[in-house]
């Protein structure tokens, strides 16, 4: 699969992030996803206290951006999704995550479709090519060694829910399983995901600094 659309968007990514991390003290870090040594995706995003915003930029084209508002305890109370396909067709979901209700509205070429439904525990946003969506979960969800948890997983792309469990396995590792996926990612002292691995997918993901080259 040619190199260049990556490249060309790296060099995009890399003038607006200098241009934003002027504007403001969000953190901004880069995920690399690769399978074998073929580039996955690009996924550059910033964190600060209230919000999560990611750009993913995937080899077959795909171009997802979202923005997530944050809560004082890192779960995540609304997410907007825009997803764009090679051609220039694409989509967006709006999912805002009440107590016990789900409710999204979605839409595509014009048309719009409203949905709701009870989580029947805590829900979370989910898209398996974001492991800054990912990361997000843990850091929601702190866990004792040993120790598990499972969650209602609205899944973005596939505009299904399945439920994921959560595991701490081991200090410094954490796997999310649903009963088609799991990712398995390596933690910081401070929480933050440094790798990981999509066991279905086959991919490795690495955290990489934004001015560094992928």
């Amino acid at each position: 699969m040619p190199r260049h659309p990556l490249l060309i968007a790296l060099s995009l990514l890399a003038t607006t992030a200098h241009v934003a991390v002027a504007q403001q003290t969000a953190s901004r870090s880069q995920f690399v996803v690769k399978k074998g040594k073929d580039t996955v995706a690009i996924e550059m995003f910033s964190r600060d206290r209230s919000t999560l915003t990611s750009e993913i930029y995937q080899s077959n084209g795909v171009r997802t951006q979202y923005t997530a508002d944050l809560r004082s305890d890192h779960t995540i109370k609304h997410v907007e999704m825009t997803r764009q396909g090679r051609q220039g067709a694409g989509g967006t979901v709006s999912v805002t995550f009440g107590d016990s209700i789900v409710s999204a509205v979605a839409s595509a070429g014009g048309d719009g479709e409203k949905f709701e439904f009870v989580s029947h525990g805590r829900a979370t946003p989910f898209l398996a090519i974001s492991f800054a969506l990912a990361e997000q979960i843990i850091l929601a969800n702190r866990l004792d060694i040993g120790k598990s948890t499972r969650l209602v997983a609205a899944r973005l792309a596939a505009g299904d829910s399945t439920t994921v469990t959560l595991e701490r396995f081991h200090s410094d590792s954490v796997s999310l399983v649903m009963p088609d996926l799991r990712l398995t990612v390596a933690l910081s002292a401070a929480g933050e995901v440094i790798g990981g691995r999509n066991v279905a997918q086959g991919w490795v993901v690495e955290r990489k600094p934004v001015s560094g080259k992928p």
